[in-house]
């Protein structure tokens, strides 16, 4: 079972509670009322969770900040870590709406999913995640992915690709790999603006453009 005694964070309260979810974890092994432990721990982890902040400032910026879900994530392997394998999925599930902005706890749902073989319980996740995430690369090189798999997909493909590239305009990895015809409702001022700044951009760099 892996320790959280090695997440290093700089926030006393999540220390204190890493080392309660130990110590409570452990308490776990033999007890005579499984079910009531089990949720109790389960209550501690979410407390867990929700009390320790994600948001990191950002050096001499007020208005700023960056989020870190680093302990969080590590919270959640330790507490999958205490339950079967088979409860995992439904576990994980419990996550996103306490953070819903945790891309590396949505990939890991994926990959959850993708394991057990849930093909349509995946897409579901893909969808929620594609809208809640949606300049998140690797969640829509999934989501293309996993129609591409499946036969009579080609007009879901192609609209993924559509939305993918209406939130990622700029993403060579994206556009190098599209086999349709792409259509988007953009305004004619914002292509205008769009290819003046990639113009500008090319002559700063001395790229010749013809």
């Amino acid at each position: 079972m892996p320790s959280l005694t090695t997440v290093q964070h700089n926030n006393k309260n999540g220390c204190f509670l890493c080392s309660y979810l130990v110590f409570t974890s452990s308490q776990l092994v033999g007890t005579k009322n499984k079910i009531r432990d089990v949720k109790s721990f389960t209550d501690l982890v979410h407390r867990c969770l929700v009390t320790v902040p994600t948001r990191m400032p950002i050096p001499f910026s007020s208005a700023n900040y960056w989020s870190n879900f680093e302990f969080h994530n590590q919270v959640v392997s330790f507490y999958l870590s205490c339950l079967p394998q088979s409860q995992h999925c439904k576990a994980l599930e419990t996550f996103p709406s306490i953070m819903p902005t945790n891309v590396g706890l949505a990939l890991r749902i994926l990959e959850q999913e993708w394991k057990e073989g849930n093909i349509q319980h995946l897409k579901l996740q893909l969808n929620m995640f594609t809208h809640s995430l949606p300049i998140c690369l690797p969640i829509w090189k999934i989501a293309i992915a996993v129609e591409s798999m499946l036969k009579d997909h080609q007009n879901e493909v192609r609209q993924l690709y559509q939305r993918a590239l209406q939130k990622l305009p700029l993403c060579a990895t994206l556009w190098k790999d599209v086999k349709f015809p792409i259509t988007f409702s953009f305004h004619f001022d914002f292509i205008f603006i769009f290819c003046t700044a990639i113009i500008f951009r090319c002559l700063r760099s001395n790229i010749e453009l013809c």
